[in-house]
């Protein structure tokens, strides 16, 4: 027909996550660990956790981490006791928990999320060498 357009709906497919590594809820990791992808964990994590290339790394709640967490994203559900850097994202839901400092790239908190300790964003250019560096920047508590 002439005149008359051909409209197209575009919808936007979100493919499902997809989870390389599971730490499951009854399990219980110490050591390092440094990974590419995604990675969820739902059991107890002690030692740093590192990741690269677009890795995402998930802490479902109950779960727990002690120790720093430098990766590209985070979902955090659980408790992560430990100094965090976020070169992308970070998310914080309703029930997580963040005890330590943290810099972000972008950062997201669900109403009822906590975070104890200094808060910087991360500008561009930023390196990672700089990333956990201390200063006496004032802390800022939210809850």
């Amino acid at each position: 027909m002439l005149g008359k357009k051909k409209v197209i709906k575009e919808t936007a497919m979100k493919e499902p996550q997809h989870i390389d590594t599971l730490i499951g809820t009854h399990s219980v990791f110490t050591g390092d660990l440094m990974f590419e992808g995604a990675v969820r964990i739902d059991g107890r994590f002690e030692g740093n956790i590192r990741s690269e290339k677009e890795g995402t790394l998930i802490v479902s709640e109950g779960a727990f981490i002690k120790g720093e967490v430098s990766v590209p994203n985070l979902v955090l559900h659980g408790d992560v006791n430990g100094d965090v850097y976020a070169s992308s994202s970070l998310k914080i839901g309703a029930k997580g928990v963040l005890n330590g400092d943290v810099q972000y790239k972008v950062l997201s908190l669900a109403e009822g999320a906590s975070m104890n300790g200094r808060c910087s964003r991360i500008e561009d250019g930023a390196t990672a060498v700089a990333a956990m560096k201390k200063d006496d920047t004032e802390v800022i508590q939210v809850k």
